[in-house]
């Protein structure tokens, strides 16, 4: 397996993998998908120079990472592996080589994930990343599909709202947790009532150790 830059006679090989990867990642979401919207996005971020890395097996182009520059910090905006080379160590490759990239001319890479993306965001924690201080927030100003389906998370006992995937991956204990959180705030537990439980089980668990 080796890794390249993207020039323009691979470009088609990227472009068919970032429809691959929107494909996904829509079909999970419940989404709507239009290939062609997707088709002139990756021609353009490589038109306008982003850093974008091939993974290579057999020179047959099996994955990418893009990254962009911008707010003065440089992005992963996108890592995608197709699934019949998955966990063959390729993600990591592309990662390590965007970092060795990016260490150039700067100190840090940032990214975002999605909250329902569990096994990515185990993903980037095992390579070092840690969340920092990003909350998406948004306001339905009239019904919409999305605030019929959502899931109820909180944060330091300030409860939130997620959308729910067509394709989840919750082990039973926080599928168990999720349920108990929305009856929890359904019969009114406010943040400081949220607290006060965790603080005293936490303390009984520390207690015992």
């Amino acid at each position: 397996m080796k890794i390249v830059h993207l020039t323009q006679r691979n470009l088609k090989d990227f472009v068919e993998l970032y429809v691959e990867f929107f494909r996904e990642l829509r079909s999970k979401q419940g989404c709507s998908f239009h290939v062609e919207e997707y088709v002139q996005d990756a021609r353009r971020y490589f038109q306008r120079g982003d850093i974008i890395l091939l993974a290579l097996e057999n020179d047959k182009a099996v994955g990418f990472i893009r990254l962009s520059s911008r707010e003065e910090c440089f992005w992963i905006e996108e890592i995608y592996v197709k699934p019949e080379f998955r966990r063959r160590g390729i993600a990591r490759a592309l990662v390590k080589r965007a970092e060795e990239e990016v260490s150039k001319h700067d100190d840090s890479l940032y990214l975002f994930v999605l909250p329902q993306e569990k096994d990515v965001i185990m993903f980037w924690k095992k390579l070092g990343y840690d969340m920092i201080n990003t909350i998406e927030l948004v306001k339905d100003l009239r019904p919409t599909a999305r605030s019929q389906s959502t899931h109820v998370i909180e944060l330091l006992g300030e409860p939130f709202k997620i959308a729910r995937w067509s394709e989840e991956k919750f082990s039973k204990e926080e599928e168990s947790f999720l349920k108990l959180l929305r009856e929890f705030y359904k019969q009114g537990g406010t943040k400081g009532d949220f607290l006060r439980l965790v603080n005293q089980s936490l303390r009984e668990w520390l207690r015992t150790r």
